[in-house]
């Protein structure tokens, strides 16, 4: 009777914990659930993208959305370009101690030169290839505590177009821009197969097909060279336009009083547009529920990649995202605060006229608002200091 007892113990006892074990391994996955913090259940089915564009918008700017809709978003479908030259294109390697070599001031600026005499050489070229590249875009509007007019308003125009990421648990002001991109980022990473993610906001224009081509022949590159880094995690592409020497903000609108860490911010690509590889979404997504949301989210960002050696920080003048609009160039590939006029413009070909000669002039004086290449070999105050000319 006694060892009967024993044997009923025992197996009790195996039960609980195998069960103990069960409820454990389920309770991590819910904990670890992507769409937790977002609260986006379902997504329409899509096939692998190569380019998720996620813009960030307020739901009340419907015209600006039109706008970008019948315009750059349109572009590069399908993609009718000559191939972007391959040697054109730079992969960073693994130095000594393991971290990625960054471009230096002569390449960046070699860079540009090659890209504008390849550019001028193939506007006209008919002997173009013709792609469909796999491209989609959502607008992020968050939706909590939403008026039952605006949300009735938004349901109406995802009915017609399809292309809204309405986040039910994020009300939508200025405060929570960290916490949209972080609820945005997780929803699009669990529910989409993309390679990579291009944010903007909504009064950017981007040559879509331009930066396409591009990316294109970038990808293409790094995956026919993978070998050649021996077992070392592949770059991931972080391309923008970057700031190393900005001061943390105090006052106004964009102060941060949570960010304690130094008094400058770190490195980061400014937020009007920037692109990020899959593998930086993905430790995102992962990490949502842990990671700190600053008031810029363009900061937030840089501070969530910084630990990683594999981050590839691609420094490019063409994107005009400074807080100021610059005068437009002809290389400038992002363009942005831009009203939906001047989206049409550029768009129709027009010559862009934004900035004068008053602006001009204030260049000249003031070096703060000039282009520049990033020399990444100088501590951070002294990084943006060679100008483009």
């Amino acid at each position: 009777m006694r060892r009967m007892n024993n044997l009923i113990t025992l197996f009790t006892a195996m039960v609980a914990f195998f069960f103990g074990c069960f409820l454990s391994n389920m309770l991590n996955k819910a904990e670890k659930c992507v769409t937790h913090k977002s609260g986006v259940s379902r997504m329409d089915p899509h096939p692998d993208i190569f380019l998720m564009i996620l813009v960030t918008t307020a739901p009340q700017n419907v015209n600006r959305r039109l706008t970008m809709r019948q315009t750059w978003l349109r572009l590069g479908q399908p993609l009718e370009m000559t191939y972007y030259p391959e040697n054109l294109i730079y992969l960073p390697k693994y130095d000594e101690s393991g971290h990625l070599q960054m471009e230096s001031v002569t390449d960046q600026s070699n860079r540009l030169a090659a890209y504008l005499h390849w550019h001028d050489n193939n506007l006209n070229n008919p002997e173009t290839t013709r792609r469909f590249i796999k491209v989609k875009h959502v607008f992020a509007v968050g939706t909590a505590d939403m008026p039952a007019g605006l949300r009735a308003e938004l349901d109406r125009e995802q009915k017609l177009y399809g292309d809204m990421l309405l986040l039910p648990r994020l009300k939508d002001n200025f405060e929570n821009l960290t916490e949209k991109m972080l609820h945005s980022i997780e929803a699009l990473t669990h529910h989409y197969e993309y390679s990579y993610l291009l944010k903007t906001d909504d009064d950017t224009y981007v040559k879509l097909d331009i930066l396409l081509n591009e990316l294109i022949s970038y990808d293409r590159k790094l995956v026919r060279k993978t070998q050649e880094y021996n077992g070392q995690p592949l770059p991931a592409l972080y391309w923008g336009y970057f700031l190393g020497r900005a001061n943390v903000k105090t006052k106004g609108k964009w102060r941060d009083l949570n960010y304690h860490l130094s008094t400058h911010y770190i490195t980061y690509a400014l937020g009007g547009g920037y692109l990020i590889s899959r593998k930086i979404c993905e430790h995102i997504s992962e990490n949502a529920q842990s990671l700190s949301a600053y008031t810029n989210e363009d900061i937030s960002m840089g501070l969530w990649v910084a630990p990683f050696r594999y981050v590839y920080r691609r420094h490019d003048p063409r994107f005009d995202t400074q807080y100021k609009p610059r005068k437009c160039r002809r290389y400038h590939i992002v363009l942005h605060k831009l009203n939906e006029e001047e989206m049409q413009q550029i768009d129709d070909g027009s010559v862009c006229i934004r900035g004068d000669k008053e602006e001009e002039k204030e260049d000249e004086q003031s070096k703060t608002l000039r282009p520049y290449f990033y020399d990444w070999t100088k501590s951070a105050d002294k990084c943006c200091d060679t100008y483009v000319k």
